[in-house]
């Protein structure tokens, strides 16, 4: 399938603004970790990379049907600077209205010099349609670890403008991150990056 022209010059637009926002966003704030993910869709597949301030990681899944409920299954690997980690995860939608999806997940995590545990999360997303391409992009994570210790609370929450065009998307965003707590302890700016074959 070739390209015309218009298309072209859209695309290396489209590009330069992706490298553009990637390199100087995470700037914006002052010395502010950054993140990066990059997700690859073909079919019921799904493959993503993530990198953070010297920590990275990949996935592969697959959604299945079970009893007509949708589940996506996941494998993750993590290189986490002080540990390794594997983990396989369960996701579900629990609710969906409009632009609002609520999900639910169950992941086991296993690690090579701490300890292992359950974690639970809901993932409550909404996309509403801004203006032409423009979306906005809101998460919240809620999320529950299961350790010896007692039940650790902790958050993930973002903050964001998604631009699509055809098959791919890119969303610049800010995450606010509680740990041990909902109390800020963190701001990291990052990007995600997705294309679907």
């Amino acid at each position: 399938m070739a390209l015309e022209k218009r298309e072209k010059i859209g695309l290396v637009i489209s590009f330069t603004i992706i490298i553009i926002v990637a390199t100087l966003f995470p700037m914006l704030v002052l010395a502010a970790p950054s993140e990066h993910n990059y997700k690859i869709k073909q079919g019921d597949w799904m493959y993503m990379f993530r990198h953070r301030e010297g920590m990275y990681g990949g996935e592969i899944g697959k959604m299945v049907m079970v009893k007509g409920q949708p589940i996506e299954i996941e494998y993750r690997y993590a290189d986490l600077i002080s540990t390794r980690e594997n983990r396989i995860k369960f996701t579900t939608p629990l609710f969906e209205y409009n632009d609002l999806l609520v999900e639910g997940r169950i992941e086991y995590r296993t690690f090579d010099k701490k300890e292992d545990h359950w974690r639970y999360r809901f993932i409550l997303e909404y996309t509403p349609h801004l203006y032409g391409p423009f979306y906005l992009f809101a998460k919240l994570q809620p999320r529950w670890a299961f350790k010896d210790d007692g039940t650790v609370f902790d958050a993930r929450d973002q903050l964001g403008i998604t631009y699509k065009h055809k098959n791919w998307k890119v969303t610049p965003f800010i995450e606010r991150k509680g740990m041990e707590g909902y109390d800020k302890k963190m701001t990291v700016l990052g990007t995600h990056f997705e294309v679907k074959f």
